[in-house]
C-alpha cells in the first residue's frame, strides 16, 4: 500500500497495525506467559487455578472414557485409551463389500466411512488412510472435545450410524 501524502502519525499507526499480525497481542502474550509459568502453591490465585484445571482436566477424562467406552462396543471397533492427546484412534474391520465399494468410486475404505458418517451425522472425523496406516487396515481420528453436556449425543448418533453402515454393507 502506498502512503504518499499521509500524516506521518498516521502512517505510524497503519506500521502498528500490519505489525500485529507478526507477533502475540498483550493479552495473547499474557496467556502464552501464564501458561508457561502457572500459579505456584501459596500465590493468590493458584487454589483457583487449581480448580480450574482440575475441573477442565476432569471433564475431557471423562468425556475421552465416554467415547473410548462406545468405540470399544461397536461391532468391528476397537479402540486404546487417549493418553495424552484429545484424539481416540480406533481401528474399524469395513465389512468387504464396503471395502469394494470405496475402491469402485476411488477412494480410500475408511475415507468412504468417514464423508458418511459426516453426511449422516454432522460429526467430523479424519480418516486413518492420511496418516499411513497399514495397508489392509482402516482407521480414522475422532477427538472427544465435545462439551460434555453434548458427548453422549455425538456417541448415540456414531454408535447408529456405525450400526446402519454395517448392516448396509454387510
Amino acid at each position: 500500500m502506498e502512503t504518499i501524502g499521509i500524516h506521518p502519525g498516521v502512517k505510524e499507526e497503519f506500521y502498528k497495525l500490519a505489525s500485529v499480525s507478526l507477533c502475540s497481542n498483550v493479552v495473547g502474550q499474557v496467556v502464552v506467559d501464564l501458561m508457561v509459568n502457572p500459579p505456584k502453591d501459596g500465590e493468590p490465585s493458584y487454589k483457583l487455578y487449581r480448580q480450574e484445571t482440575d475441573t477442565i482436566f476432569q471433564s475431557l477424562k471423562k468425556r475421552a472414557n465416554a467415547l473410548y467406552g462406545a468405540l470399544n462396543k461397536m461391532e468391528g471397533v476397537t479402540c486404546n485409551p487417549a493418553e495424552g492427546a484429545m484424539y481416540l484412534f480406533p481401528q474399524i474391520k469395513l465389512p468387504q463389500r464396503a471395502v469394494e465399494e470405496a475402491k469402485k468410486i476411488g477412494k480410500a475404505p475408511d475415507a468412504m466411512y468417514c464423508i458418511e458418517l459426516l453426511e449422516a451425522t454432522g460429526i467430523c472425523v479424519v480418516p486413518g488412510s492420511g496418516f499411513g496406516q497399514r495397508d489392509g487396515t482402516y482407521h480414522f481420528r475422532t477427538t472427544f472435545l465435545p462439551p460434555e453436556d453434548k458427548i453422549q449425543d455425538v456417541i448415540s448418533r456414531m454408535s447408529k450410524f456405525h450400526a446402519d453402515f454395517m448392516s448396509k454393507w454387510k
